[in-house]
């Protein structure tokens, strides 16, 4: 049977190794991958509100979808505000719980859902016409 575990006193290491983190989550994502973000998710919430109004039950669906995407994405509005990359230099890569990952990934991550929302939205907008 094996001992117990003792416990480690390398707290020192550890903020030695982190310190040129950012502060806290999300400091060190530039304001350009969140405003991409929130650029796609407008583009696909007017092409509804354009294309799928035409009646009053449409419109109170489209309604209520908008209102709580507005709910919904009030959380990375909120992240997006606190990404100060003025006090925080933002570098070319971005920390994750997994490791460093590359700006060009990262932006590709987050926003490849609300991109190919967009391109879906208009390729059906497209074929129903």
């Amino acid at each position: 049977m094996l001992p117990p575990p003792e416990p480690l006193n390398d707290n020192v290491q550890y903020i030695e190794a982190h310190e040129s983190e950012p502060e806290g989550p999300f400091q060190d994502i530039p304001r350009a991958i969140w405003a991409a973000f929130f650029s796609a998710w407008s583009v696909f919430f007017f092409l509804l509100i354009i294309f799928f109004t035409t009646n009053a039950a449409a419109s109170f669906v489209v309604t209520i979808v908008v209102l709580f995407a507005l709910m919904a994405f009030g959380l990375p509005s909120i992240l997006a505000a606190q990404a100060k990359c003025g006090r925080n230099k933002c570098g070319a890569t971005i920390h994750t719980r997994t490791g460093p990952l590359g700006i060009w990934a990262a932006g590709a991550q987050i926003t490849l859902v609300p991109i190919a929302a967009v391109i879906g939205l208009i390729a059906f907008i497209v074929f129903a016409m």
